[in-house]
C-alpha cells in the first residue's frame, strides 16, 4: 500500500494534521487537500495543529498550506510543529541575510538564518527565518522567526504592525479591540511562557 502523505487525529486541543516528512510535498499538499475537501463540515471551526515531522517548509510550501486552510470559514492554525531532530539547527553558527530595500506586498524571504531588513515590510509581504528577523522600518507584514524550532529567536521591528507574527511555530494574536496603534520606538516580540510578549526594547533581552 503507498504510504500515508497527511494523517489526522483528533485531541482535546484540536485536530493535529501530520504532514509526512518522507512523502514528496506535492504530493502531501495534494492529499491535504483533498483530505480536507471530503471532510468541508467537520473542518470548519476547528482549531488545528500541524506536525511537519523533520520537514522545513519553505515559505513557498508554508504559503501552500495556508492557501488550503484558509478555504475553510473559522478554520484558526494554532501552531506549527517539528519533531526534535529538525530543531537541531538552532545550536549551529547562524549568518545574516540583509536586505536594503523595503519588502513589498506579495513578496516571501525566507533564510536559514537571521534576517535584516533595512526598509519595510509592508502588508502581503512575508519574512521567514530560522534565526532572529529584525526590521529597520515598520513591520506590517508577516514575520516568522525561529522557523526550524529557535524558541530563543525574535523579532525586533522600529514600527511594530505586524498582521502576524509567530516564533518557534507560535502565533501571537492581537486581543479583541486591540488596534496596535503605532509606538514611537523599536519593540521585540518574543516568546515568554509559551506565549509571545511584544514590548519596548528596553525592558526585555535578546535572548
Amino acid at each position: 500500500m503507498p504510504e500515508e502523505a497527511v494523517l489526522f487525529r483528533g485531541t482535546r486541543e484540536g485536530i493535529h494534521i501530520y504532514l509526512n516528512d518522507e512523502v514528496e510535498f506535492p504530493r502531501v499538499i495534494s492529499s491535504l487537500e483533498q483530505r480536507l475537501a471530503t471532510s468541508r463540515n467537520f473542518f470548519q471551526g476547528a482549531r488545528v495543529v500541524i506536525n511537519t515531522g523533520r520537514r522545513t517548509l519553505t515559505a513557498d510550501q508554508m504559503a501552500a498550506v495556508s492557501s488550503i486552510l484558509n478555504k475553510y470559514e473559522g478554520v484558526q492554525l494554532v501552531r506549527l510543529e517539528q519533531s526534535r531532530a529538525a530543531t537541531a539547527q538552532e545550536n549551529r553558527e547562524m549568518t545574516a541575510l540583509i536586505v536594503e530595500k523595503p519588502v513589498r506586498s506579495g513578496q516571501q524571504i525566507y533564510h536559514p538564518g537571521h534576517v535584516i531588513i533595512i526598509g519595510d515590510v509592508n502588508p502581503g509581504a512575508e519574512v521567514v527565518a530560522e534565526g532572529n528577523i529584525v526590521v529597520m522600518g515598520a513591520l506590517r507584514g508577516t514575520a516568522h522567526a525561529g522557523y526550524a524550532g529557535n524558541r530563543s529567536a525574535f523579532v525586533v521591528a522600529n514600527v511594530m504592525m505586524p498582521s502576524q507574527v509567530s516564533i518557534a511555530g507560535i502565533l501571537a494574536r492581537r486581543p479583541d479591540g486591540d488596534t496596535m496603534q503605532a509606538k514611537l520606538e523599536p519593540e521585540i516580540a518574543r516568546l515568554k511562557d509559551d506565549q509571545i510578549i511584544i514590548e519596548p526594547c528596553h525592558q526585555g533581552s535578546y535572548e
